[in-house]
């Protein structure tokens, strides 16, 4: 059975691999905070999301998240996926290589509200 909250999470994949941040940030809480654990980087807000976002489509423009698994309930979702591309431009700590990456990650998210 499809939930809201799986409709969400398509949206979201899709909107992010659009690399659009506007519609990205449309589907996002004011207050959204997002943590990289990976790079060490913390950001509050739509204009913290929206400025890692831009660093991290500068260091790689060409990044695709693909989704492996997820699961949701009505108010979360964790999904668990693989974001590939080709560093082209500096990571938070990590110089340009100019290689392709694929880095295997998890995102766990709570839903404040419904959209």
């Amino acid at each position: 059975m499809t939930t809201c909250t799986d409709n969400l999470l398509k949206q979201l994949i899709e909107t992010e691999n659009s690399h659009d941040v506007e519609k990205v940030l449309a589907l996002l809480t004011d207050d959204i905070v997002f943590e990289d654990v990976t790079f060490g980087v913390v950001m509050k807000g739509k204009d913290g999301f929206k400025q890692m976002y831009s660093t991290y489509m500068t260091a790689s423009p060409d990044c695709k998240l693909e989704p492996k698994a997820w699961t949701t309930d009505d108010k979360s979702f964790a999904i668990e996926m693989v974001y590939s591309g080709t560093q082209k431009g500096d990571f938070p700590g990590l110089p340009a290589i100019g290689k392709r990456f694929s880095i295997r990650g998890v995102a766990l998210e709570n839903l404040k509200t419904a959209r």
